[in-house]
């Protein structure tokens, strides 16, 4: 008798309430980055259309990107757009880029030298421009090192030797021959019986997915 009355008791019984489980968070939505709207300029017949639009005597232009710019130089207006990965990786301080000219020559970009007639740009702000035997020198670091450091790319240099000169990283000179590694992780050598040099850069495993670039920059 008292085994049925317990199975009674236990039908009767309310069952116990299981204890409450977090709900995990939320992802916040990532909203993209208001772009600036292009427009449309119209001068001497003719009409252009995207950002910073310009116009002179000679003719009108816009860039094509929000990062880009326009001057007018030697009564011309030139535009220029940076690459893909100086929009996507811009450095901590605000560069902008620029167009200089001389003697009728126009170049435009970042880190702009004029020099003994000759002007020159480096393509990304992560770059480097110098001057060597009265020629200017402009190197950019691959894509796939702004990819991997971003804002943090280590500062490429220019050694010379001689007449000879080379950009990158760890470089190495040795009897008017000078090479450089290509990323901030390459290696030179000089091989000390033969007097030969050799370089050798990992390749670079990262992937970059990217999403909207950052908002341009503001003067």
């Amino acid at each position: 008798m008292l085994p049925i009355l317990a199975l009674l008791l236990l039908a009767s019984t309310p069952p116990r309430p299981l204890p409450p489980q977090d709900t995990p968070p939320t992802a916040p939505r990532v909203e993209p980055v208001p772009q600036p709207s292009p427009q449309c300029l119209t001068s001497h017949g003719q009409t252009a259309c995207g950002f910073k639009c310009r116009s002179s005597n000679l003719n009108l232009a816009c860039a094509q990107t929000p990062y880009g710019t326009c001057e007018v130089l030697s009564g011309q207006v030139h535009c220029w757009d940076p690459p893909r990965v100086a929009i996507q990786h811009p450095p901590k301080n605000s560069v902008f880029p620029e167009c200089k000219s001389v003697r009728g020559q126009v170049a435009c970009g970042f880190n702009c030298k004029v020099n003994n007639g000759e002007v020159a740009c480096n393509t990304t702000p992560y770059g480097v421009c110098t001057t060597h035997f009265g020629r200017l020198v402009c190197w950019d670091p691959p894509d796939s090192v702004i990819h991997e450091y971003a804002s943090a790319t280590p500062t490429p240099r220019c050694l010379n030797a001689s007449e000879a000169i080379a950009c990158g990283y760890d470089c190495k000179s040795l009897r008017g021959e000078v090479r450089c590694a290509s990323t901030p992780r390459g290696v030179c050598a000089i091989n000390g019986r033969d007097q030969q040099f050799t370089c050798f850069d990992p390749p670079s495993l990262l992937h970059c997915d990217h999403s909207e670039p950052p908002p341009p920059p503001r003067r």
